[in-house]
């Protein structure tokens, strides 16, 4: 400052302003600063350094100190011949500072820094052997070891040891361990081993050289074994043995049980979560007598330490090692208390594991950052070890210990009695228990109403039947079906049927698997699925697994009750009732996929006829109950519960669809009473999600003639959208040519078949015909048109031995361009059920399916080729060498005189057929037949169905009421439903003496001449499918006043369904004036 006062006085101010002279004397503050502070790490560093130096000299002199003792010892020891044991005020110094200078020396390596450098576990290994020799010599006496060594300093030695013993080189020191602990006598361990063993067991031991800038880890001796066990390939027997020797000697003189308790929780979850664990075959047997401790102990993912595989979870490792590491049994055929603990454990074990576990390619994905995940593949030796679970001999073990059944003992053994038809005396199978009658009745809902008015023979019978007298859930069976589950008290019975333990341990472990790995999913195995379905028990009775789950069901349950007072979308995978009622609908569907015929009707398998309808209304009540009655409880539908109502929905398709082609019940054991059509109808429209959804999964619960009058309804309010007045397209058509302009003309408006239609016929004078098309017009075209469409002399369609029409296979050898025709003859009867017109193609129940959606089995090969159907059965059930008939995996067909050769699969044609593999040949040769050779024609018709018809709507319908739906019901109208319908006009009268003339002349004529009669009046052949009484407008005659008989024949307003009759003279003129007009063919313009 005072410097600054003398430049100021000798005139400095006037070379350098005062803010420069300030910003300088700044500059050189922080330059003083910057020079303090490096001469301060300069000092830090020196100070490092001389540390460093002075411990790495430390330990060096230590050491030397160490190796220089350890050198007198051996030369004493080599001197005097024998080993002796060293004073501890001699080897404990040495050992102090041995441990002292490993703690100071830096680890071998970065990444493990509390491993030991190798020359230093080489001088640790010398001095335990040393103490070693003290403790053997002593006669395990502490104190003449070991003087007043420390606990701290033991635990010490003991952590050096065992990690050192995790190196094969060094399992000298896992030996110490081993005789400190007594493992390696015979005799009961004393009071100083026992000392040592409450170490190993409670206490966590400090690794020696743990890194200082760092909490020290703390690791138990069975995280010791686990990081020696993980690394066993580089471990000889013998010292993977030491490991084992120890431990299960800890566990075998533990003091208590909680001691006990500890050490197997150790076991399982950082022991048996090592992949692919191998233990010796000696201390496998001691691993063994282990196994039913551990099955009592819950699993918890908490406590295992982390996986060696980083994205696969221990619980995967510790599955695969319990079913390859667990006992055999050694009581076939019978459960006991260990394999009851076992299911359940394992049971608990699939809850835990990931979903990709049992995939085909278990793969999982690990997630290292929010858009980023790398592929985790599982080792094969796991996955060799998982499908254990669902390979023969472990599941045939399981269910014959746990699914055996005493028959002797059943109290409600099955019956083999057949269901009672409600109309024993009708022709047919379908009219015996009341499928037939459906289609051509009104709806069983609506049962009161016919209590109101004169009931037609089929009702009265129905109502003598009376399948609605109770509101249970069998009330709708069959008599033999309904067996009181309380009946007089049976006769004692000393026999026990089940091993119910056994049973409801093993159920949910297939429960939960089938949940979880679903044989529909993708990639997921199917084998479990495959073994279970077709396991056959070893009594004489070889009872199959379905029938073995029913028999308990119904033996344990009140099923009536149980489907009344049970959601099933709530259950849980712990419920064992449902996970039954999972694996007996999952298995049976299955099991019907193959099952024939002859199985199911005439050798009663799975289940007598009789069950079947048991089954099929007990699980309709449930079912019922969850779609319709518990729509308000979605909110506690469990996952697992929603998959056994989809399963248990799936079964009842299937049984349904198997009653529809060969009925085995009553009709009314598919119906609830409860469940009215109006109600359903109303709900439906609405949108209400119960009746959609039930309609989406339960159509058959309402009688076909609601789902009739549904299906109408909604194509009702379409029409109403799309058929505004003043849209209507107009066609004309020539009268001899109706296909090919039909073709022409409909292809030109194909995108809007949805509009109305109006056709103008021109007559074979090239004139076009009088008369408004207010719908008749188009109904007579439409159904001329389906009819010359689907004749087989087009080449598109052929038949069956049973004259039933299904695509040509060899369309496309006749029409280039045949699935452009395919596509336009599904948009002809598209319309046509868009319209509500009935048209005359009878199809082939397998094409049905098709249309409906649905995949073809075996089973439906009959409706093709009943032949072929007996041939791929006789060579199911032969007996001889299949190999001798010469068959290979390969078709062979003749296209017009060219012989070609189909395989079934790739190369089959050099595949012969054997005995092991026929089972598949049948099912692809009738795949092939059923589904491949009509997929292109199939394809395309469904597409042009679907341009005017929403499918979902065919849905509701089973193929035989599809078939209904489409051409009416067969055979002749029931007149006495056309007089009930009928009304007059225009002077007529119901008792008027010409209209009693008509019906006479109706009643004589033939089948084929009443269906022109109607095609005559409505442009349709057959009757209405809900009967005259739902023809709209209503059939009508009208009076036509006539001088002469001559002067006019009866004409018809198709448009509104009315015959126009004239005052005919007599009976005969009227028969012969009307049977010409129905029979002449011609146009609006006769008279």
């Amino acid at each position: 400052m005072f410097h600054r006062d003398d430049e100021l006085k000798k005139g400095g101010g006037a070379q350098r302003s005062k803010t420069d002279v300030l910003e300088e004397a700044r500059r050189k503050r922080s330059e003083r600063e910057r020079q303090r502070h490096a001469e301060r790490h300069v000092v830090v560093i020196q100070s490092l350094v001389r540390r460093y130096m002075a411990r790495t000299a430390l330990i060096r002199r230590l050491l030397d100190d160490v190796d220089r003792k350890l050198r007198d010892i051996a030369t004493l020891q080599q001197m005097l011949q024998k080993a002796f044991v060293l004073p501890s005020p001699a080897i404990m110094p040495l050992v102090d500072a041995m441990l002292f200078a490993v703690k100071l020396r830096p680890s071998s390596t970065k990444k493990e820094s509390s491993r030991l450098v190798e020359e230093d576990v080489v001088r640790v290994m010398t001095l335990v052997g040393h103490l070693h020799s003290n403790w053997t010599l002593s006669d395990e006496n502490y104190t003449a070891s070991f003087g007043t060594m420390s606990t701290r300093t033991l635990k010490k030695i003991l952590s050096v040891c065992l990690e050192a013993g995790q190196v094969p080189r060094h399992a000298s020191g896992l030996l110490f361990v081993e005789a400190l602990a007594g493992s390696t006598k015979t005799c009961p361990p004393a009071t100083q081993n026992r000392a040592i063993m409450q170490v190993l067991i409670h206490d966590t031991l400090t690794p020696i050289q743990s890194p200082w800038w760092k909490a020290a880890s703390r690791t138990s001796y069975i995280g010791y074994m686990r990081e020696a066990l993980i690394h066993s390939a580089k471990m000889s027997t013998d010292a993977s043995a030491s490991w084992y020797r120890l431990f299960f000697h800890l566990i075998q003189h533990a003091l208590s049980a909680t001691e006990k308790t500890t050490l197997v929780v150790a076991l399982t979850s950082h022991i048996l979560t090592i992949p692919t664990l191998e233990p010796p075959a000696l201390w496998r047997q001691h691993l063994h007598a282990l196994w039913p401790s551990i099955w009592q102990i819950p699993f918890e993912a908490s406590l295992c330490p982390v996986s060696t595989l980083t994205g696969i979870p221990c619980s995967v490792f510790l599955l695969g090692n319990a079913l390859a590491l667990r006992p055999s049994s050694s009581r076939h055929g019978a459960a006991h208390d260990g394999l009851h603990a076992e299911l359940r454990w394992l049971t608990q074990l699939l809850v835990a594991i990931p979903d990709e576990s049992f995939s085909a390619e278990p793969l999982s994905w690990l997630h290292v950052s929010k858009s980023h995940s790398i592929p985790v593949v599982f080792p094969p030796a796991v996955v060799a070890q998982l499908r254990l679970l669902y390979q023969y001999p472990l599941m045939a073990e399981w269910c014959s210990a746990c699914f055996s059944v005493n028959v002797d003992g059943l109290l409600n053994p099955l019956t083999n009695s057949v269901p009672v038809p409600m109309f024993p005396n009708a022709g047919t199978d379908e009219e015996k228990y009341g499928f037939g009658y459906i289609p051509q009745q009104g709806s069983f809902s609506i049962l009161k109403r016919l209590l109101k008015i004169k009931k037609p023979q089929w009702a009265t019978k129905l109502l003598q039947f009376n399948p609605f007298k109770s509101s249970t859930s069998t009330a709708s069976a069959s008599s033999s079906s309904r067996r009181p589950l309380a009946a007089a008290p049976p006769p004692p019975i000393t026999a026990v049927p089940f091993d119910h333990r056994a049973f409801l341990a093993l159920v949910p472990l297939y429960g939960v698997f089938l949940f979880r790995w679903k044989s529909t999913a993708k990639q997921n195995t199917v084998e479990m699925l495959s073994l279970l379905t077709f396991y056959r028990d070893n009594t004489p009775r070889r009872h199959s697994l379905v029938t073995t789950l029913w028999l308990y069901f119904q033996e344990t349950q009140d099923i009536d009750r149980y489907a009344e007072t049970t959601w099933l979308a709530r259950c849980m995978p712990t419920d064992p009732l449902a996970s039954l009622l999972l694996v007996f609908a999952l298995t049976y569907n299955n099991l019907l996929v193959v099952l024939n015929d002859t199985e199911m009707y005439d050798l009663a398998f799975p289940l007598p006829l009789i069950e079947v309808e048991r089954v099929v209304v007990f699980f309709k009540q449930l079912l019922y109950r969850h779609y319709w009655l518990a729509s308000n409880a979605s909110d506690a539908t469990t996952p697992f519960g929603a998959y056994v109502v989809d399963v248990a929905t799936r079964l009842l398709q299937t049984l349904y669809n198997r009653c529809s082609r060969r009925p085995f019940c009553n009709v009314t054991s598919w119906i609830v009473k409860e469940l009215d059509g109006d109600d359903m109808l109303e709900s439906v429209l609405n949108q209400d999600p119960r009746g959609v959804t039930l309609l989406q999964h339960m159509p058959y619960l309402l009688p076909y003639a609601d789902r009739v009058r549904l299906f109408e309804s909604l194509l009702t309010l379409e029409r109403e959208q799309n058929q505004v007045q003043g849209t209507a397209s107009r066609i004309v058509i020539r009268r001899g040519y109706v296909l090919e302009d039909g073709l022409t003309k409909l292809n030109a408006i194909r995108r809007d078949l949805k509009k109305k239609i109006q056709v103008h016929f021109i007559n074979e004078a090239g004139l076009e015909e009088t008369g408004i098309d207010a719908g008749g017009l188009f109904k007579e075209f439409w159904t001329e048109l389906s009819q010359l469409a689907f004749d087989p002399n087009y080449g598109l369609f052929q038949c069956s031995e049973d004259q039933l029409m299904f695509p040509n296979p060899n369309s496309a050898a006749i029409h280039s361009n045949d699935t452009l025709l395919f596509e336009f003859l599904g948009r002809i009867l598209g319309k046509a059920l868009y319209e509500n017109i009935v048209v005359q193609p009878k199809f082939a129940r397998f094409f049905l399916t098709k249309l409906l959606g649905n995949h073809n089995q075996i089973n439906d090969l009959p409706s093709l080729d009943v032949e072929l159907f007996k041939n791929l059965m006789f060579l199911r059930a032969y007996d001889g060498d299949v190999s001798e008939l010469g068959l290979t995996f390969s078709i062979g067909q003749d296209c017009f005189g060219v012989h070609k050769e189909i395989e079934l699969l790739p190369g089959g044609g050099a595949v012969a057929v054997t005995s092991e593999n026929r089972f598949r040949y049948i099912h692809l040769a009738a795949n092939y037949y059923l589904n491949v050779q009509i997929r292109a024609q199939s394809a395309a018709f469904l597409a042009g169905l679907r341009d005017v018809i929403d499918l979902r709507l065919l849905h509701m319908f089973n193929e035989p009421e599809l078939q209904v739906l489409i051409s009416g019901a067969a055979g002749a109208f029931d007149l006495d439903d056309l007089k009930s319908a009928a009304i007059y006009a225009g002077g007529y009268f119901s008792q008027d003496r010409r209209i009693g003339w008509l019906w006479k002349a109706l009643e004589s004529f033939s089948p084929s001449e009443r269906a022109l009669f109607l095609r005559f009046v409505t442009s349709c052949q057959r009757a209405p499918i809900l009967g005259f009484h739902s023809l709209h407008p209503p059939f009508c005659v009208q009076k036509i006043s006539i001088r002469t008989d001559d002067e006019k024949l009866p004409s018809a307003s198709t448009c509104f369904n009315t015959l126009k009759l004239p005052t005919y003279s007599s009976y005969k003129v009227l028969r012969d004036k009307l049977l010409t007009a129905i029979t002449s063919g011609a146009g609006f313009e006769m008279t």
